[in-house]
């Protein structure tokens, strides 16, 4: 029988992850490797070649068990390699399958390729203590092709990365306060010019912008200095001695030269904000950032394109008001590995390759699109038979088509991608700056409305017809218009668009602003208006928008997005987490169910909003969509989408590529599967749920059984863990019962105009109801909302002229109040009654039931455990700790079925009513220990209800521990239940 010791073994798999990147080269039982350790080899020592791949990567084998390969792996921590003199900080430990060592030789290669190896990480920075595993414990198991791709991740060394980004990003800020502090108010002008090369107000931000502009071009002139593809000639050189008296002229002059031969995107608008800056002040600034170029190429990654995303990011303006919040890189590889899984493209044929069509029209500084570059050169590398570089100037001529407002963003963008392979020239991108605010000449009110033009339904028509202009980014001194996208062309379009709406209820720094969602970069009250006139128009061209005003603008870029899409094309977004259950957000849901298969729901199971959002400094929470567009043979599917809960936020590229591959699997290769674990290794990093559109509640739960019994009580069946289905407990929605009150706008608001009435009352909160005439449940207060009856806190004032209303409006006043925005760790109750009627406000809407019987069991059931389980469900929980439920939404919420009970058990109801009328309950999220809720529980389950105590309270507790550890729920509050 043929063995294959583990040396001939780590040659040939040296030898495969050779067939699998074109610019590095592995080698096995390496020796005299070491600097220090001149004894010790490598089992397999990866090296870049050309400087195309980053850091070396060293991987440590062995036949399974694989005993001693962590420690081996471990052991090579900290070893300084004596060709290049990197530290090794991180190492491959391999385990490979022992039935290998028994294949004949003439069989292994392709037994090799597709055998499932099990690999993990440990890396240990320079300068850290402690070394760290990926995963935490077990393998990821895949192929020679995976095992690369991790490697070719692993290479880049995101610990230098960050290192570099941080001090780019001080330089960036100190040369940025220097030139405040050199330029006195006399000599503001400059920094005006610059404001209008960026198309941005003129502010602290924008001058850090524009020095931003500056470095990068300096980092990238380094890179490509003296390579064959440009003249090799020393004006190409970054001097690191300049003289301080003509920095500026020499840089310059440097720039003019390269514009001559090309990488017009990188260096006109550098050009363009250099030549603002007065020569002394230039000359000290381009000192202190030729050094700080200098110091970077130390670290490597002079070339890597995530650190200018990273930094601009960071630097980006108008950001309260456009919302061009950029995507975290980790983030958008893992959006990115997803959608590129999905394209049906043989990466081995060139051709298929060149002819996709990859659309960011929202691109920002190019984060996402260039991901997604990186993720098609992967495939490109595996396939084997195209080498990556060969093909780039095409990639970015036509394949990589990104639009954007900002002029910096867009040439940012085209740096990105360009910096993949910086030294091929290319002729012009795909990279587009779309018109904003005024334009002269236009005949659609005189303005434009970004990349939102391009939902106009005669965009195709040929170029002459258009009255203004599309600017493209070139790479020659042209200014010449072009088709950015044709309808139903692309093959896969990713974007994390704007969110802002255009009502002013999204911040404080919004206030009187007319359309907050069309006030970035300097706009005016008028064009604000005329613009959100533009985009109504533009709706009009659409067959059944789904653009929504209360949505935000990224509802707009979904009907984009839909209109450029080809049958068999995948979309793939970051969008805020409302478009799960949000009412606004109900027809993107329907287009998604209706046109789209495959769908995939990402949201975060964590506490914090910046926890729980895939973009950087944002503040809200978000989700990754995506979803294939159907064939016009395809039909519709139930239960399409895969809901996945994380657990936390991958943190480097390496997790986040790791993290898609799992969810790729779960998708491909258990479609029959409801609900499960998501896990890399022996680590659980989250849950998925199989679930229709309509079950947006399963998006960010952490508990995938918990969700599974309260989706039953949206479907009207009482279940319970360990019981399953409660045949004789009838549920049913409470719009079957009765009938909401009225917005508190029609109750005190006003019209448009803000004079006329809407409702008939003024509203004055008071301490004493008992005199009121017209009494109100008004706010909010959790110190006197612990028990079943709560005080009202107000009285209404009739309005002049409004006596007849009035009346109309009192009609609707109830007992029975119901908590329009519950937050569930601080507000006991979900429901409450007043001593008598009264008025509904915003905190406390009413509800009128068609029997006054009902009333107890109806509140008592509410504030039952499984009340609160079931308002929390169907709430939308934009917020931590909060469930909020509109009026319009409420007739929705399950309750208890009063029309199956007895006149015996309404009757029980009142008196259970009685008893707890006055007890004191805590907070929701705290109903694990509370034991009046406890109570309350059994008293109506087993009381009122006739269940048998022993069989339903145990699974009850464990429902409502389960509940209580949600971190929707108790929102990381110290009261959640202990671990």
């Amino acid at each position: 029988m043929p063995h294959t010791d583990e040396k001939a073994l780590n040659a040939l798999l040296a030898q495969a992850l050779n067939e699998r990147h074109p610019r590095w080269k592995a080698s096995a039982e390496q020796s005299c490797v070491l600097h220090d350790r001149p004894d010790m080899a490598f089992d397999i020592v990866i090296t870049p070649i050309g400087g195309g791949a980053g850091h070396p990567v060293v991987l440590e084998t062995e036949y399974e068990p694989a005993s001693t390969v962590n420690n081996d792996a471990l052991a090579r921590i900290g070893a300084v390699l004596k060709r290049s003199g990197h530290t090794v900080e991180q190492v491959v430990a391999v385990k490979i399958p022992v039935r290998l060592a028994t294949v004949s030789p003439a069989d292994l290669p392709i037994e090799l390729s597709t055998a499932k190896l099990g690999y993990r990480l440990v890396r240990q920075p320079h300068g850290t203590a402690k070394a760290i595993w990926f995963p935490e414990a077990g393998w990821i198991k895949g192929t020679v092709d995976d095992l690369a791709g991790f490697c070719e991740r692993i290479a880049l060394n995101e610990h230098l990365v960050d290192q570099a980004a941080n001090r780019l990003e001080q330089e960036i800020d100190s040369v940025a306060r220097g030139l405040h502090d050199q330029l006195d108010l006399n000599r503001g002008a400059v920094f005006r010019k610059i404001a209008e090369v960026l198309h941005q107000d003129d502010d602290p931000q924008t001058t850090r912008m524009g020095v931003t502009v500056i470095a990068n071009a300096l980092l990238f002139q380094m890179t490509i200095a003296g390579t064959e593809h440009v003249l090799n000639d020393g004006s190409l050189y970054i001097v690191p001695n300049l003289d301080p008296n003509d920095s500026s002229i020499t840089v310059l002059n440097n720039w003019s030269n390269i514009l001559r031969i090309n990488y017009w995107p990188i260096f006109h608008i550098a050009r363009e904000v250099l030549n603002k800056i007065p020569d002394r002040e230039a000359n000290i600034a381009l000192k202190d950032l030729t050094d700080m170029v200098s110091d970077l190429t130390g670290y490597g990654v002079t070339s890597t394109g995530d650190m200018a995303g990273q930094m601009f990011g960071k630097l980006i303006d108008d950001r309260k008001f456009l919302a061009t919040f950029y995507t975290r890189p980790a983030s958008a590889h893992l959006l990115a590995e997803l959608a590129v899984t999905r394209l049906a493209t043989n990466w081995a044929d060139q051709n298929q390759v060149t002819a996709l069509r990859v659309a960011d029209l929202a691109c920002g500084t190019g984060t996402l699109l260039a991901a997604t570059y990186q993720r098609i050169i992967a495939r490109i590398r595996r396939a084997g038979t195209i080498d990556d570089q060969s093909i780039h100037p095409r990639m970015i001529e036509t394949v990589l088509i990104g639009a954007d407002i900002m002029p910096a963003a867009t040439h940012l963008t085209a740096t990105l991608l360009s910096s993949t392979h910086p030294t091929e020239i290319f002729g012009d991108t795909s990279i587009f700056l779309m018109p904003y605010g005024t334009i002269d000449g236009s005949s659609h009110n005189g303005v434009r409305i970004g990349s939102l033009e391009l939902l106009a339904a005669d965009f195709n028509r040929p170029l002459a017809l258009f009255d203004d202009s599309r600017e493209l980014i070139t790479s020659k001194d042209s200014r010449r218009t072009e088709k950015v996208l044709s309808h139903g062309t692309a093959d896969l379009i990713i974007m994390n668009p704007p969110f802002t709406r255009p009502t002013n209820h999204e911040t404080a720094a919004a206030a009187g602003v007319p359309v907050p969602s069309f006030a970035g970069s300097g706009t005016e009250a008028d064009e604000q208006r005329l613009m959100s006139d533009r985009l109504k128009k533009l709706n009009q061209q659409i067959t059944n928008p789904v653009g929504h005003g209360n949505a935000g603008l990224g509802s707009n870029f979904v009907d984009l997005a839909h209109a450029k899409i080809r049958p068999g094309g995948v979309i793939a977004f970051v969008l805020p987490f409302t478009v799960v259950s949000g009412e606004s957000w109900s027809k993107t849901r329907a287009l998604l169910s209706a046109y789209y298969r495959n769908i995939c729901v990402i949201a975060m199971a964590t506490t914090g909003s910046t926890d729980r959002s895939f973009s950087a400094d944002i503040g809200m929470a978000e989700v990754l969509i995506i979803a294939t567009r159907l064939l016009p043979t395809e039909k519709p599917e139930t239960d399409n989408v895969l809901w996945v809960n994380l657990k936390d936020h991958p943190t480097n590229l390496v997790e986040a590529v790791d993290i898609a591959r799992r969810i790729a699997e779960i998708t491909r290769d258990m479609p029959e599967r409801k609900s499960g674990l998501v896990d890399i290794g022996d680590i659980l990093i989250g849950n998925f749920i199989r679930a229709d559109i309509s079950d947006g509640s399963f998006a960010g739960t952490a508990e995938a059984d918990l969700a599974v019994y309260a989706s039953s009580f949206v479907k009207g069946r009482l279940s319970l863990p360990q019981l399953g289905d409660i045949d004789n407990v009838s549920l049913t929605e409470l719009g079957q019962l009765g009938t909401p009150g009225l917005v508190d706008r029609d109750i005190n608001g006003y019209h448009a105009d803000r004079t006329t009435p809407r409702g008939p009352f003024d509203i004055e909160l008071i301490a004493n109801w008992k005199a009121a005439n017209y009494p109100v449940l008004w706010n909010h207060n959790a110190s006197r909302e612990t028990r079943l009856v709560v005080k009202p806190d107000g009285q209404g004032h009739i309005r002049d002229g409004c006596d007849k209303n009035a009346q109309v409006v009192w009609n609707t006043a109830t007992q029975l109040h119901y908590n329009r925005d519950f937050q569930v760790n601080s507000q006991p109750l979900s429901a409450c009654l007043t001593p008598g009627p009264s008025l509904g406000g915003t905190a406390w809407p009413n509800f009128k039931l068609y029997d006054k019987a009902w009333q107890s069991a109806v509140l008592l059931w509410a504030n039952t455990s499984l009340g609160l389980i079931s308002f929390w469900w169907i709430g939308t929980r934009q917020h931590q700790g909060r469930a909020r439920l509109t009026i319009s939404r409420l007739p929705e919420l399950m309750t208890l079925d009063t029309r199956t009970l007895t006149t015996p058990q309404l009757n029980k109801a009142d008196k259970i009513f009685d008893r707890f009328k006055e007890r004191e309950f805590l907070p929701a999220s705290e109903a694990y220990r509370d034991e009046a809720r406890r109570a309350l529980d059994e008293a109506v389950l087993v009381d009122l209800l006739g269940l048998k105590a022993s069989k339903v309270m145990p699974p009850l507790a464990v429902l409502r521990e389960q509940w209580c550890r949600e971190p929707s729920v108790h929102g990381g509050k110290d009261t959640r239940p202990k671990e």
